[in-house]
């Protein structure tokens, strides 16, 4: 505020005769609002620094041995180069292989995962990001004109690093903010923040057939959206069908004409949007990571687009030329004399010449898609495109946002003159790294936020994925009771099988925070082929990595995950391992009830829930929850399996 006295210049407004009183109160708000959002902001990027120093700490440790951060999965080490080759944007691309006894820890490694390529004997690094990754396979981008010359050693490693081009540009967005020379996300972010209440919607008289495929819940969202307010919330719950809706609601705008931008804080959720976009007849430009999108989607990223024939012919000669003066230039080592580090710097010359002309090349044939899109689509870095820079659209929509810290969501917000925020908010929430920062604020999603400051929402009340009785109770505890359930209701398709007295005792592994339970995998061994019928997709979850890293090792049949990477999938059976079970009735990880409501709304057709009820029930959430099942009649105990 530049040392402006708030008390002063409000009185002397006050007693000038020349300003008319309602300008006086206007003035007055908006220096009250300035001052909010100010602080507000200031405090959201301390919580980003602490987040960031968090992550160096994490990953970045420089005391620990190789052993050690192997151990923890913190580190790839080593890896065999499989493949080298030059991607879309003639950046350098690595495919390895590695080893991990007990799989790649998903909590360090993910799809565009910054990481750096490293080799221990030496200080040589290149910093880089994750394309992709299984158990024993990674794809890396460089970020570096060319393959470093000690790439091909034999003892080269990948180690995580902390998102610094992300945080900047998080921090870019919020100084943006600040600065409020975009009037409409200063007052977007005024909403979110409930430092300015907008108005209720009125009802939309909406003129466009969206067909009777969608629900009384569904249309009254998609009449909403049609409204002309600045913010609207599409409050989705497990199986209610808000992909769909989104999707009506987004050819609604297209067909007044309306551009839209479209993001989701994973790439795998923006390619499921990006799928259900096409199949509904829409043209789409998915930007971004596009390095596990399926044929369908590729098709319509740069990449997919710049592998057209019509396009290829001309790139490809130019990137034979560039590729013949590399290999000319890598005859040249650098420890030969003078002339031929001038000869070698001469060829490289043209590789960046050539290099220019195809980014320039693509750019000219890409430009036309951005025009002809009627969804652009990206994760919100995957937005951050050079195409994209200043432009702004009439709506944009962000998917799952209850899974995006606030700072990360502004990069899609600011680029709309309107937003639409969908998911729900009492399902995971982000995640951070940081405790401290996390217990401050930064893990409070802006779709959560938002909520709280009382934005109106609309609520898709009528779930399609979950038969009544696995979908009971969750909408009994977390959604009022207003969840309806569209399908028949399916005796014992909820089971829940109590293991106390039977002395499935948890068990915690050396040098690890995490729990398992051995016996718990044992009865899941032994009945699974009762469980899941002949063609049915099954899988078995656990909110602990230790019992989640067991079971990958003990069930050959059965897709293993954890609840947190499992957040936004469906399968006909799932088994629910709870691992709990102590006499002191602790619970630790499990009083996290949103994870548990991701985990008991992912079966189609059968939940089933193994859980030591002594442990559970000094909790009133699992007390309910045990009550709940003995209610539907799906209460078991553990003996009836043994026995």
């Amino acid at each position: 505020m530049g040392g402006i006295n708030l008390c002063s210049f409000t009185f002397h407004l006050h007693h000038s005769e020349a300003i008319p009183r309602n300008l006086t109160i206007f003035v007055q708000e908006n220096l009250i609002s300035t001052m909010e959002v100010n602080t507000v902001i200031q405090e959201m990027r301390e919580l980003l620094r602490l987040e960031e120093e968090t992550q160096e700490k994490k990953w970045f440790e420089k005391d620990v041995s190789l052993k050690e951060l192997r151990k923890e999965g913190a580190i790839l080490h080593p890896v065999k180069i499989q493949n080298k080759s030059f991607g879309y944007t003639d950046q350098p691309v690595i495919t390895v292989t590695f080893h991990t006894p007990g799989g790649v820890n998903n909590s360090f490694y993910s799809q565009g995962t910054p990481v750096a390529v490293f080799l221990p004997s030496s200080n040589a690094i290149c910093n880089g990001q994750l394309l992709s990754i299984s158990d024993r396979k990674a794809e890396v981008l460089l970020y570096t004109d060319d393959f470093p010359d000690w790439i091909d050693e034999k003892n080269i490693g990948i180690k995580r690093l902390p998102d610094n081009r992300t945080f900047q540009m998080m921090h870019g967005v919020l100084k943006r903010i600040v600065k409020g020379e975009d009037k409409a996300i200063k007052q977007l972010f005024e909403y979110v923040h409930g430092i300015k209440k907008q108005k209720e919607l009125e009802n939309a008289e909406l003129n466009i057939n969206v067909g009777d495929h969608l629900n009384e819940f569904q249309v009254k969202a998609v009449e909403n959206g049609m409204c002309d307010s600045q913010l609207q919330i599409i409050h989705g719950p497990p199986g209610t069908g808000k992909t769909t809706t989104i999707v009506a609601l987004i050819q609604a705008l297209r067909k007044q004409g309306l551009s839209i931008v479209a993001s989701a804080p994973s790439n795998a959720a923006v390619d499921h949007l990006a799928q259900q976009l096409l199949n509904s007849g829409l043209k789409v430009l998915r930007l971004g990571n596009t390095a596990k999108v399926n044929k369908v989607v590729w098709e319509h990223t740069p990449e997919g687009i710049l592998s057209d024939d019509k396009y290829s012919k001309k790139i490809k000669r130019l990137k034979i030329q560039e590729a013949e003066y590399r290999k000319m230039a890598h005859q040249y080592k650098r420890s030969f004399g003078k002339s031929e580090r001038e000869q070698r710097k001469l060829l490289f010359n043209e590789v960046y010449a050539i290099r220019d002309q195809i980014k320039n090349l693509s750019s000219a044939y890409l430009a036309q898609f951005f025009d002809a899109a009627d969804v652009i689509l990206g994760t919100p870095i995957g937005l951050m495109d050079k195409m994209l820079l200043n432009k702004k659209f009439d709506v944009a929509f962000l998917d799952e946002a209850g899974q995006c810290i606030e700072p990360l969501a502004w990069l899609v917000l600011e680029k709309g003159n309107r937003a639409i925020l969908s998911g729900d908010h009492l399902q995971l929430p982000p995640t951070v790294i940081s405790e401290e920062a996390a217990r401050k604020g930064l893990s409070t999603s802006v779709l959560e936020r938002a909520i709280d400051a009382g934005v109106q929402s609309d609520l898709l009340g009528i779930q399609y994925r979950m038969t009544p009785e696995i979908a009971g109770f969750s909408s009994n505890y977390f959604y009022e009771g207003k969840l309806q359930s569209h399908a028949a209701s399916v005796p014992e398709s909820m089971i829940f099988y109590d293991t106390a007295g039977a002395g499935f005792d948890e068990k915690r592994q050396e040098n690890s925070r995490s729990t398992s339970n051995p016996e718990e995998l044992r009865i899941v061994r032994e009945n699974a082929e009762n469980w899941i019928e002949k063609g049915q997709s099954a899988v078995f979850i656990s909110p602990y990595s230790s019992q989640v890293e067991l079971a990958k090792e003990e069930l050959k049949d059965i897709v293993v995950s954890t609840i947190d990477s499992f957040q936004g999938q469906e399968a006909d059976v799932i088994i629910l391992s709870l691992v709990r079970s102590n006499p002191e009735g602790k619970i630790g990880f499990l009083s996290d009830y949103r994870r548990m409501n991701v985990a008991l709304t992912r079966a189609k057709k059968k939940l089933i829930v193994i859980g030591d009820s002594a442990t559970l029930a000094n909790d009133k959430f699992y007390k309910e929850f045990v009550e709940y099942v003995e209610e539907i009649r799906g209460y078991r105990s553990v003996f009836e399996l043994n026995f």
